[in-house]
């Protein structure tokens, strides 16, 4: 295993063990039940790494799958916060490209399909633009860094936008260019471990809310 695989694992580990003792210090609502995507994350990267390590490369079809429950994920992380017009579109976008992706595409096969990674950092990116408009609509209660939502926000549209790039022409380097596929993976790991960094700033700015609550 390489050192930043490693480390990328171990800040998600971080973070996630971080959501799982606020989630039984306060409750899953608290944190808008973020401790769910971060357990279903850690336990594919782990097994990924895992089937990687044995040379057993048949597990992209769990990839394809995992895609298809961060738009369910994410559509109704924003649906909780996102109100009027902003939560109707949200759930529409959500329920829209599900049933693309069930009825075009062949999200049930053995290779990674690009098309789904695609489609999912661009329902990012939409998600996270339109959280940003919606907050510089509201009155303005607090700076927008106290918001944990900022924080999630802006991790999955740095992911997102690393995304598009890393997988667009991940084949065409795959037969090409080896070299600087490996650069890409590289890169993608201090992506992935700076996006999992934010989401961990969001559980603490969440844990700060939560103690306002009670006090």
């Amino acid at each position: 295993m390489e050192i930043l695989q490693l480390l990328y694992i171990s800040c998600l580990f971080i973070t996630t063990l971080k959501a799982i003792v606020l989630s039984l210090k306060y409750s899953l609502q608290a944190q808008n039940y973020l401790v769910v995507y971060l357990i279903v994350t850690l336990y594919l990267e782990v097994y990924g790494l895992i089937k990687t390590y044995l040379n057993q490369m048949d597990y992209a079809i769990y990839f394809n799958i995992y895609a298809l429950f961060c738009i369910v994920f994410f559509g109704f992380y924003f649906s909780k916060i996102f109100i009027g017009t902003q939560k109707k579109t949200t759930l529409l976008i959500s329920c829209f490209l599900l049933l693309y992706i069930a009825f075009y595409v062949d999200f049930l096969s053995p290779q990674f399909v690009t098309i789904l990674g695609i489609l999912l950092a661009l329902f990012y990116i939409f998600n996270a633009i339109l959280w940003y408009y919606q907050k510089l609509k509201l009155p303005v209660e607090d700076k927008i860094t106290h918001d944990p939502n900022f924080w999630i926000a802006t991790a999955l549209l740095l992911w997102s936008t690393y995304i598009i790039f890393r997988i667009t022409p991940m084949y065409f380097f795959d037969k090409e260019d080896q070299f600087f596929l490996e650069i890409l993976k590289k890169i993608g790991s201090v992506v992935n471990m700076i996006m999992y960094f934010l989401f961990y700033i969001a559980l603490v700015k969440y844990q700060k809310k939560s103690i306002k609550r009670i006090k």
